[in-house]
């Protein structure tokens, strides 16, 4: 009796220990699900229907209308201008932010930037390197937005599963081919568009990085006014592109360091095509990789053709830099 007594003692205990483990392991999954979800971007608002999706207009302190973008805006948030001001949102009410411009002594990244970009203010990046003889450099290129469209060339600014940010990308990869560059483009499918999308794109990122190739783009296009990013490069009308990246990266200032490499080859070949550098909360996958960018390619208010003008001038910016790497 006493043997059965303490096996039965025994057998609780264990059980005990075994409901204590998964409580604890449920825990710790549900917690690295929520960091999961405060770390991944939201996504840009569609509106009421798919025509006119909603944005956001962040202003200076005075007033001015410093940034239009679809891309949600949060406080500490960081817009780097095509003149490269730095700016950080103070304040956020619905769709409409308030940013402070920072100088070179106070910019938020100053600790992340070379020294030698902060002695060239305003220009806060390295000046374009010379270009070498073409090497053999490997790029991937994804959308984790693959709804997204432009209204003015087919009538809606999403098209689930077959929007038009896959030609943009066929013509990025085009540009790189024509360059000598090798390149693998995912057609994969990513929606909903949804918060989730990026979780589901990061599959897709993981599975192109094993290819380790010298960098990795997310084609997208904005939900902003047309005119936000419209422009004329070399008296063609083109789109304008953006830079979007995530501040919750513990990689974060080598993705910094790159993407000013960027723009300082964009702004030397092509002045006016790149607006600036937007950086949001989350990682947007760019924790993946140090060379990752995420490329905003006009807006849906933008025609198809603006937009390949603009991806193919921003592909030579981007040879320009891969070649110096």
């Amino acid at each position: 009796m006493l043997l059965r007594k303490g096996g039965f003692v025994m057998e609780t205990t264990a059980k005990r220990y075994l409901w204590v483990f998964f409580a604890i392991l449920l825990i710790i999954l549900a917690g690295a699900y929520l960091m999961n979800l405060i770390n991944a971007p939201q996504s840009k608002p569609l509106g009421d229907n798919q025509s006119t999706p909603s944005y956001y207009t962040v202003r200076d302190e005075a007033g001015n209308v410093i940034l239009e973008t679809g891309v949600p805006i949060q406080v500490d948030d960081i817009w780097i201008s095509d003149q490269n001001q730095h700016y950080q949102v103070t304040r956020v009410e619905r769709d409409q932010a308030w940013a402070a411009l920072k100088t070179a002594d106070n910019s938020p990244l100053k600790s992340m930037l070379k020294p030698d970009s902060l002695a060239a203010q305003p220009v806060l990046g390295p000046s374009i390197p010379v270009q070498t003889p073409p090497q053999d450099i490997h790029v991937v290129i994804y959308h984790t937005h693959s709804d997204e469209s432009y209204v003015p060339t087919s009538g809606t600014a999403s098209k689930p599963g077959n929007g038009d940010v896959y030609q943009i990308g066929a013509k990025l990869a085009d540009t790189f081919k024509l360059n000598g560059i090798s390149v693998t483009h995912s057609l994969n499918n990513h929606n909903p568009h949804d918060i989730n999308a990026y979780h589901r794109s990061r599959r897709t990122a993981t599975q192109l990085l094993a290819e380790g190739p010298d960098a990795a783009f997310d084609i997208h296009r904005d939900a902003a006014p047309a005119s936000a990013y419209q422009t004329t490069i070399n008296g063609i009308p083109c789109a304008r592109v953006m830079i979007v990246m995530g501040r919750s990266n513990p990689n974060f200032q080598t993705n910094l360091n790159y993407a000013l490499q960027v723009k300082a080859a964009a702004d030397s070949l092509y002045p006016g095509l790149l607006r600036g550098i937007f950086i949001g909360r989350g990682n947007y996958n760019q924790d993946l990789y140090p060379t990752a960018l995420l490329l905003e390619v006009g807006t849906h208010g933008n025609y198809l053709l603006s937009a390949e003008r603009a991806v193919t001038a921003m592909g030579d910016a981007l040879i320009a830099v891969l070649r110096n790497r």
